[in-house]
């Protein structure tokens, strides 16, 4: 008993106050079950990114010669993103009736009645168009391979030349919905993290002061112990939960393993945790210091009114920002925190943008740690109406040190 006690009392005042923190809000059954549904949610969204994106299409092709049969395989291996078969059926009455029964899904057929040979492809309805376009390339090829053969010439002369290249212009044009996505969960986990922790940071503040327990408290122990003790209380809490969730996506895609860019996406996540330590840290500072503001419960929502808008258009960039409004927002502190490691992840984000979005978001942080650490002060055992930031600030600036609260 001696050495825990012993050890509590050394241990520093705000640590103290941390771990009251910490106690009071792991005993909420909401942060449990917002915790684990989120990582079921996750779990389930890897899983199922995992199986659609390694789904082949299947194709059946009812051929009743050589010739069509040879064009079928000339297709299958052109191409591994769908899986194309050959069926071999007797005649053309039974191919074209087991395209109708679905037993195949095209019918290829090199038809001569026209008195040249010209190839058919007979369908229940429209063929698939990618189907479409495999079997008009080996068809095309191999006619031209007969021709050539006929004409005494070799394929190789006849096709000089005929090579066709594709150049992207824009990279990252084919992965903009795997960009989308990435942004989006950043997104997503930013704001749940904020309206979870946040949130809960201002109501403790004006909870304490509604009910004057502020008030014993500070006849015990410094101002500035007690706004640090719940600022770390709840950033601890809220990076151990994002570190849940981001070993969960990661553990669960190494398992399944096929995940498309799964090395992107684990580098974009390493940075999206730097980033979201800078912006979390930010964030519930600000909501310590607007929610000393308010002196009711009521007044909080108010309070808050400007940091919650900020992080609602960090969320919406999320969603709908692209181009430019991306690059930009990537330089702006808590914005950040979301759209740099998705333009990591996209591999549009220079070294020096990444140092330089970092720099402005810690020179950021300081700044309102600094601004939310007086508000606070000053702001603490108000009562009666709402404060305005502009009245704490002056109020904090006019108030001489002796007067201010122990500690401050």
């Amino acid at each position: 008993m001696t050495g825990p006690q012993q050890s509590d009392k050394t241990s520093p005042v705000w640590l103290r106050v941390a771990q009251r923190e910490i106690r009071v809000r792991t005993r909420s059954k909401a942060l449990w079950i917002s915790t684990v549904a989120m990582i079921v949610l996750i779990v389930g969204g890897v899983i199922a990114l995992h199986v659609f994106s390694g789904q082949t299409t299947n194709y059946k092709v009812a051929v009743t010669s050589p010739t069509a049969a040879q064009a079928v395989s000339t297709a299958a291996q052109a191409t591994t993103d769908v899986k194309i078969e050959a069926r071999n059926l007797p005649d053309r009455a039974a191919a074209e009736q087991a395209v109708r029964n679905g037993d195949a899904d095209v019918f290829l057929l090199q038809d001569d009645t026209a008195g040249a040979p010209t190839w058919r492809l007979e369908a229940k309805g429209k063929p698939a168009a990618e189907l479409q376009g495999y079997l008009a390339q080996a068809v095309a090829a191999q006619t031209m391979q007969q021709n050539a053969q006929t004409l005494g010439v070799s394929l190789p002369e006849v096709m000089r030349g005929a090579g066709l290249t594709p150049v992207e212009l824009d990279s990252a044009s084919d992965e903009a919905g795997y960009q989308y996505g990435v942004t989006f969960v950043f997104g997503l986990l930013f704001f749940m993290s904020c309206q979870l922790f946040g949130t809960t940071t201002a109501n403790s503040v004006v909870e304490e002061k509604e009910s004057r327990v502020v008030e014993v408290l500070l006849a015990a122990i410094p101002v500035r112990s007690l706004l640090v003790g719940k600022v770390v209380g709840n950033f601890v809490l809220g990076i151990v939960q994002m570190a849940a969730f981001t070993a969960a996506g990661l553990l669960t895609a190494l398992a399944v393993g096929g995940v498309p860019h799964l090395g992107a996406i684990v580098a974009s996540s390493g940075w999206f945790l730097v980033f979201y330590v800078l912006g979390f840290g930010t964030v519930c500072c600000l909501f310590a210091g607007l929610g000393a503001l308010a002196s009711r419960t009521q007044d909080v929502q108010s309070a808050t009114a400007p940091l919650q808008m900020i992080i609602m258009v960090t969320y919406m960039v999320s969603i709908v920002g692209k181009g430019a409004v991306v690059t930009v927002a990537s330089y702006v502190p808590i914005a950040a925190t979301v759209t740099m490691p998705a333009r990591i992840f996209a591999g549009t984000a220079a070294w020096w943008e990444i140092a330089s979005s970092l720099v402005i978001a810690s020179l950021f942080a300081a700044l309102t740690v600094r601004i939310a650490a007086r508000a606070y002060r000053s702001s603490v055992l108000h009562t009666g109406s709402r404060l305005s930031l502009l009245a704490s600030l002056r109020a904090d600036r006019a108030e001489p040190a002796a007067a201010r609260p122990t500690g401050a």
